[in-house]
């Protein structure tokens, strides 16, 4: 357990964090197209994973939209979706940075529900924002996106079933991983959360295939030979990619916004297409796209 004094500091550090980004978010909003670099050229990743009852389904994972103005590249992410023709869409929080953003936002996502039922858990800039919960909650019903806060829901398949779980924020404390449901013959369990300490959160108890987060931007400004930086409290230097920790399976998206400046290096937003085949029960991580 982190000291008060740690805690404390690490509230301060956040709090400044979050003020910055919503900053540069007013200001570069201010200047559409002027001044981004390296955000309009998502990679695709493939997951596969191992389940017959989902055999021949497919699922797309994006994170971190940060979306407070709608720029003609989200129409290009739409398109790129749309070509992968998923049968659902899970986005792992940090939606956007400030309240303006929230009509710019569900322009986006009611441009992904066309596609397929669309998923959604928040992020510490989400909490951070100003937009209430409630708020959230209304404009995820009013366009019939399934916004999880701590909550699993089931969807039945011939001869099995997948469990979405979606925790809120690890990173600020907000995830109760007691809604993470028991292991059943032919479930494969999807866990969503912001922040990749959630796989910290997990005990032998809690019976999950797959987690999927993202957070740390995969560090945003990446220079060859050196480590990022900075990262966000709750990535536990989880930066990018697949890991497996104690029989753990966990995914880290980069993202496909930006964070303190409109600028990513070496470091492209990333679509990852999550696929399930028919042989014996597992999940295999294809990294293709983004090795550590």
């Amino acid at each position: 357990m982190s000291k008060p004094g740690s805690r404390r500091r690490r509230r301060v550090r956040d709090t400044i964090g979050h003020l910055l980004s919503g900053f540069s978010s007013r200001l570069f909003s201010r200047f559409p197209q002027h001044f981004d670099y390296g955000l309009d050229t998502p990679t695709l990743t493939r997951i596969q994973c191992v389940h017959a009852p989902l055999a021949g389904r497919r699922a797309v994972h994006i994170s971190d939209l940060h979306l407070d103005r709608y720029y003609p590249r989200h129409d290009a992410i739409l398109k790129t979706i749309a070509h992968v023709n998923p049968d659902w869409i899970f986005i792992t929080g940090d939606l956007l940075t400030v309240p303006q953003g929230l009509p710019h936002l569900f322009r986006f996502l009611s441009g992904l529900r066309t596609l397929a039922p669309v998923y959604v858990t928040l992020g510490n800039h989400d909490h951070a924002s100003g937009v209430p919960l409630d708020c959230f909650l209304a404009w995820a019903d009013r366009h019939k996106i399934h916004l999880l806060i701590n909550q699993v829901m089931f969807l039945p398949m011939v001869s099995g079933e997948l469990s979405i779980v979606g925790l809120d924020d690890p990173a600020t404390h907000r995830a109760d991983p007691q809604c993470i449901p028991s292991r059943v013959p032919g479930r494969f369990t999807v866990l969503l959360a912001h922040a990749p300490n959630v796989l910290d959160l997990l005990d032998p108890a809690h019976a999950v295939d797959l987690i999927l987060c993202g957070h740390s931007h995969g560090g945003q400004w990446r220079i060859p030979g050196i480590r990022p930086f900075w990262l966000p409290y709750g990535c536990e230097g989880r930066l990018l990619g697949h890991y497996v920790e104690n029989g753990r399976k966990l995914y880290v998206n980069r993202g496909i916004g930006w964070s303190l400046l409109p600028i990513r290096v070496n470091c492209p937003p990333e679509i990852a297409v999550i696929e399930w085949r028919e042989k014996i029960e597992g999940c295999q991580l294809d990294n293709l796209d983004n090795p550590h």
